[in-house]
């Protein structure tokens, strides 16, 4: 585990960069309580962080894919692109050829006001 930020750093409804083992990982605040995740989108490894935050569920901002953020849970996968809602018969083609996949969760401390998070396995190295 590694520590990313302060907790009072972390909000409800926001979400929150920082680096853990060179890679970006995502924080926010759900019920009280943190929860991280990697900043990359399975379907193509693009970041999430601009990303539209709706309770506990993430869109992803460039083909719409959905995952709660708590649990990692594939919600809805490859719907849209860069934001714009796609029908139907064009899901297959935006997924190409990738089959649904997890968001990646990431174990999260919160210590004396500070965060700890274990660093992504996956996802850009940052230099």
């Amino acid at each position: 585990m590694q520590r990313v930020a302060s907790a009072a750093e972390v909000e409800t409804g926001k979400l929150t960069v920082v680096t853990a083992g060179g890679r970006s990982a995502l924080l926010t605040r759900i019920d009280g309580r943190i929860v991280a995740f990697a900043n990359w989108c399975p379907h193509l490894g693009l970041p999430l962080a601009r990303g539209q935050l709706d309770g506990k569920v993430l869109r992803c901002p460039w083909h719409g894919s959905r995952f709660d953020v708590c649990s990692g849970e594939n919600l809805d996968w490859a719907n849209a692109f860069i934001g714009i809602p796609m029908p139907g018969w064009t899901h297959k083609l935006l997924a190409m050829g990738k089959a649904p996949a997890p968001l990646e969760t990431l174990a999260v401390e919160e210590r004396d006001g500070e965060v700890y998070v274990a660093p992504p396995t996956r996802g850009k190295q940052r230099s």
